[in-house]
């Protein structure tokens, strides 16, 4: 499996991070790409609700608060964690092709920078709202990483999401089938489209 790639969002408060965030999380996902979102904040809140059992759980002690219910499962550590132990969590619970983080200051990750602020170590790019540009690195960035060279599958134009191993299988069954007509002796470049 493939390290997700991970990108750092900052900026002013107000500055339309989370906004930003939303919009390549709903083209990222239809796209087929599986995202990881973190919020980091310098303020002392918290997403656990007062009164509450799993309040009362972290309350008596406990470090690692699990809520399961039909909708969803939550996991609340009720400790300060810092990034890189987030970012292995995270790649322990799934696979995720990219991890998008507001408000990222750590020197290690990639960070997108919104508005005219001090720049932070390792800034890649500034966004001043030219938003093609920006989804362009971070999905060069995420096939880069799941080593991709791009295949792309769509049925009955649904993006599908495939994992290394099936992609790997496609690419190798369809390239060795194609190599084996006459006049293909090297392949860069395969584009498939066919109605049933």
């Amino acid at each position: 499996m493939k390290e997700s790639a991970v990108f750092g969002i900052y900026g002013a408060s107000d500055s339309g991070k989370t906004s930003l965030i939303i919009k390549l999380v709903k083209q990222l996902t239809n796209e087929g790409f599986r995202v990881a979102t973190v919020k980091i904040t310098n303020k002392n809140i918290g997403i656990d609700t007062i009164g509450k059992d799993t309040w009362k759980h972290g309350q008596a002690g406990s470090k690692l608060v699990v809520l399961s219910s039909p909708v969803e499962t939550s996991l609340l550590f009720k400790e300060k964690k810092d990034l890189d132990t987030i970012l292995k969590y995270i790649h322990g619970l799934g696979s995720y092709d990219v991890i998008l983080i507001e408000g990222a200051n750590d020197k290690d990750t990639p960070k997108i920078r919104l508005g005219d602020i001090p720049e932070r170590e390792n800034t890649i790019f500034t966004y001043n709202g030219d938003y093609n540009s920006l989804y362009e690195i971070i999905k060069n960035e995420i096939f880069r990483r799941k080593n991709m060279k791009g295949i792309n599958i769509k049925i009955n134009g649904k993006p599908i999401q495939l994992t290394e191993f099936p992609s790997e299988i496609i690419m190798n069954t369809i390239c060795g089938m194609l190599k084996s007509l006459k006049g293909v002796e090297e392949i860069k470049d395969v584009e498939i489209r066919f109605e049933l």
